[in-house]
């Protein structure tokens, strides 16, 4: 007789809840069967879907033998026409980058580092540059606009992040989801891969060998930390120095929150809260949500920010103490 486990989606779908779900889902026994029983209708926010969609992918890597089922998917046509089913191999509803979206939101699509490699060879750019086309359309996507603080700060956040990934995670590909709600004044991205992770990642700098996911998360938020070796080394306008996370997570808790887990490890950042955040990633997910009303307050911040982590990084052993690259600096020089 076939051993079946119900698996139930958690009926709340905040980031917290759906990384504890994640904790809970990898530790399950192995089974003949799986049943995933999606629940009663809900709104799927866009990081907790991509999120979720990556720990269903990596269970079914995990499980490859095991028969998996679905129950009441069907009530959850927003999110089948996402590309939330198809991102982690079920059969149903649109595949990431198949929608078209609209001037609200950006369905689940895959970006590829070989893709973007590609185009800048064939144009004779630096790839950094066109990841920040890459982050640019999709802050135009989401403001309708190809300028303004809200299409700048989004820009620059999304274009560090992928940055990251790409420089220092080892994985060709990364998931992104993100919605706008203008009446709201709210704007939330998500982005997901599954390379190495944060601490595998800094640990390819001698200076940053930490033995836990949490201490290492803490870290990489910190101003001048990187795992390459040659940061803030050199005049290339792209390099990484160890200040786009720090950068990006100031933004977020000053006019909204972050959110980033990694490993065993996850974090909520919210103004001057901290909230540690149990995790069973492999890899690493970040969740910017922005209050856009809060936005025009930070023109003034930017460059505090940016001076308070050169402060801040010569107190840290091993950090780039030099200034940010041109492109790390960019939305702090621009607002001034």
């Amino acid at each position: 007789m076939a051993r079946t486990t119900i698996v139930k989606l958690p009926s709340m779908l905040t980031p917290a809840h759906i990384s504890r779900f994640g904790c809970e889902l990898h530790a399950l026994d192995e089974a003949d069967e799986f049943e995933f029983d999606f629940g009663s209708r809900r709104w799927f926010p866009p990081f907790s879907m991509v999120l979720l969609a990556m720990h269903l992918r990596r269970f079914r890597e995990r499980h490859p033998k095991a028969e998996c089922f679905a129950i009441n998917h069907e009530n959850h046509g927003y999110a089948a026409h996402m590309g939330f089913f198809k991102t982690f191999g079920m059969d149903h509803g649109n595949a990431p980058g198949e929608a078209l979206g609209s001037w609200t939101y950006v369905p689940i699509q895959s970006v590829r580092r070989t893709e973007l490699a590609e185009k800048a060879s064939q144009k004779y750019q630096e790839l950094g540059h066109v990841i920040e086309q890459k982050a640019a359309a999709l802050s135009s996507i989401l403001t309708q606009t190809a300028s303004g603080v809200l299409h700048d700060t989004l820009t620059y956040s999304i274009r560090e992040i992928l940055r990251n990934v790409f420089e220092h995670s080892g994985a060709d590909e990364v998931f992104i989801c993100a919605q706008h709600w203008p009446s709201r004044h709210e704007v939330e991205v998500g982005i997901v891969d599954a390379g190495m992770g944060i601490r595998e990642g800094l640990a390819e700098n001698p200076s940053f060998q930490f033995e836990t996911d949490r201490e290492s998360l803490h870290a990489a938020l910190m101003p001048g930390v990187s795992g390459n070796i040659w940061a803030g080394k050199g005049d290339d306008p792209w390099m990484n120095t160890g200040y786009g996370l720090y950068m990006t997570n100031r933004i977020c808790r000053a006019g909204g929150s972050f959110f980033i887990c990694s490993g065993d490890a996850g974090l909520w950042l919210e103004g001057r809260h901290k909230v540690d955040v149990p995790s069973d990633l492999q890899g690493t997910a970040v969740r910017l949500s922005l209050k856009t009303s809060q936005l025009p307050d930070l023109k003034g911040q930017l460059a505090g920010f940016h001076l308070d982590g050169i402060r801040a990084a010569k107190e840290i052993e091993g950090a780039n103490t030099s200034y940010a690259s041109a492109a790390s600096q960019m939305l702090a020089r621009d607002f001034q």
